[in-house]
């Protein structure tokens, strides 16, 4: 975040005002800097020990962890403070007390309860929050109605009985639970629940249970379980019933056996809470070069809800109540109808580029209307690079407007692939099921003092028969079912602002390989003028003989299919 508070009271104990004063022998007046903002509000520290009455077993947490200093001084933190009671029902489960206490355990009550952004509860959602602690783990929040009433629940495990209290250096909510970081693995946490005894059964059987219950630094894993429920709703009572079915080679531990293949495509690579889910269309699982693909049909999350041979095939719902469930190696979800592989045809994607996973953390100005353009180093970004002769502060986030929402969200990023600027930018796009698409990329048109004109590759091979892209050229003025065919297409439902958003069809691609791809974009000409260059806003990546044309996409965000 680019704004952070301190108070009066934390500048003096932080020192600051002595180094004010060294100031002042060399200038009359002092000018706070423009991302420091002095308020009179208690910092979370001083917050908590002005009320014994809440807090005073928090407060010798924070003293016997050494983190009453840190808390008191300048940031930008959210702190989710337990209460007494809390805190010392907490204690007393764990056969200790506030004396007992030791400094490690102290310390890592407060990491896991701090997260070092400012969230009040507008930005919550019903899953992760966009931040981890301090300890390194997610929190998940949702609202639930407890005697009548809607509040928020953090990690199932606490409710927030005081929301938005504000403080020097940030926000703090109030609750009445300890939260506690998970103990258990994946492959323990299923273990644990007679309700999956079967695909239990099935993980240990295939040998998979090891895999998800081992823990390595930086490797994940979101397991997508099928209850005994719901797999008796698919004629399977017994674990004996499912090898009866899967186990071709009635060998489970062969990864080329069907039953081992069914459990390793409800593992998916790296840690995917719900939300995490919902920024892509298709996702890799363990079973090899086999995706799920993710669809949002109103309130539902669904798995594998696709249209194959002109039949729609029905998803399988996640369960948002037995889902996000954090564990040590990553996080387990709950679906609500049996699925196995299938035949994959090529999925449509339509990626919208400010989808950074660098971005989203940034909570005080991702898509946030009004809010300050922010500017990358080369490197800040994992899934973009670029090169010329200048590399800082020449691709940009550039926010939602406040008085107007052009564009997908209304956000966009901002290449100067321009003369003496930049030469090229590629990004590593979402994963792409192997197949053929039609790529299109939408951008804002510029005017020929700013404009650049483009050439894309895929995979460090030329597209054959691409045209290049120039950002100066306008789409003509006919009807939609021509404008296809001339290779533009609207993708804003509501028009386009004078027509200054463009989608232009660049040619179509080849992915002989499931799995993320790098598409390059390589400057043929560019203006060296200031702001211009390549203000892209999506790209599509849409199966050659799929429906070009819609779905389009509100200034929400949210995808529109005719009726």
């Amino acid at each position: 975040m680019n704004t952070s508070q301190i108070t009066k009271k934390a500048l003096i104990q932080s020192g600051v005002w002595s180094l004010l004063l060294m100031l002042g022998l060399f200038a009359c007046e002092f000018e706070p800097p423009a991302n420091i903002n002095v308020s009179d509000d208690m910092n979370i520290t001083d917050y908590i020990r002005s009320k014994p009455e809440q807090f005073s077993s928090l407060e010798r947490i924070l003293e016997v962890s050494n983190t009453a200093s840190y808390l008191n001084a300048y940031g930008t933190y959210t702190f989710f403070a337990p209460t007494n009671e809390a805190v010392d029902s907490y204690l007393a489960g764990k056969n200790i007390n506030l004396n007992t206490l030791s400094q490690a355990e102290a310390a890592d009550i407060v990491r896991f309860h701090l997260l070092s952004d400012t969230l009040s509860t507008a930005s919550f959602t019903d899953g992760k929050l966009k931040v981890p602690t301090q300890f390194g783990k997610y929190l998940v929040t949702g609202t639930e109605f407890i005697d009548g009433r809607a509040v928020y629940r953090v990690n199932r495990q606490a409710t927030i009985t005081q929301t938005n209290v504000p403080v020097g250096n940030g926000v703090l909510h109030v609750i009445d639970n300890v939260l506690s970081p998970p103990i258990r693995t994946a492959a323990q946490e299923l273990d644990a629940n007679p309700d999956y005894s079967i695909f239990t059964e099935a993980l240990k059987e295939t040998g998979w249970f090891e895999t998800l219950n081992t823990e390595e630094e930086n490797v994940w894993y979101t397991v997508l379980a099928e209850s005994n429920a719901v797999l008796a709703d698919a004629g399977f009572n017994s674990y004996a019933e499912l090898k009866n079915r899967f186990s071709h080679l009635n060998d489970p531990t062969d990864l080329k056996d069907s039953l081992n293949l069914y459990v390793a495509y409800h593992v998916l690579t790296d840690i995917k809470f719900v939300a995490d889910l919902l920024t892509s269309t298709a996702h890799a699982t363990k079973a090899p070069d086999e995706v799920i693909t993710i669809r949002l049909k109103g309130e539902q999350v669904l798995v594998n809800e696709d249209m194959f041979f002109g039949v729609l095939e029905e998803g399988s719902p996640i369960i948002r109540s037995r889902s996000d469930i954090s564990v040590t190696n990553g996080v387990v979800h709950s679906v609500d109808i049996h699925f196995n592989l299938k035949l994959r045809a090529p999925t449509p994607v339509y990626w919208d580029v400010a989808e950074q996973p660098e971005l989203r953390q940034m909570t005080s100005i991702f898509r946030v209307p009004g809010a300050s353009e922010y500017y990358f180093r080369l490197g800040e970004l994992s899934g973009m690079t670029w090169a010329g002769g200048a590399v800082n502060g020449l691709v940009s986030y550039v926010p939602p407007g406040l008085n107007e929402l052009w564009r997908n969200h209304g956000d966009f990023m901002k290449l100067q692939i321009l003369g003496n600027r930049l030469e090229w930018v590629q990004m590593q796009t979402p994963l792409l099921v192997r197949g053929r698409y039609k790529l299109w990329v939408t951008y804002r048109r510029l005017d020929l003092r700013n404009n650049c004109i483009l050439r894309v590759s895929l995979n460090g091979q030329e597209i054959p028969g691409a045209r290049l892209l120039n950002t100066a050229e306008n789409s003509p003025n006919v009807p939609e079912d021509e404008l296809e065919a001339r290779g533009w297409k609207e993708y804003l439902v509501g028009g386009t602002d004078g027509n200054r958003y463009m989608c232009r069809l660049v040619g179509i691609i080849d992915v002989t390989t499931t799995g993320e791809q790098v598409l390059r974009f390589d400057r043929v000409f560019g203006n060296a003028r200031g702001g211009g260059g390549f203000h892209v806003d999506m790209i599509h990546f849409i199966p050659e003989d799929m429906n070009q044309i819609w779905p389009k996409f509100g200034r929400d965000g949210q995808a529109v299919f005719p009726d």
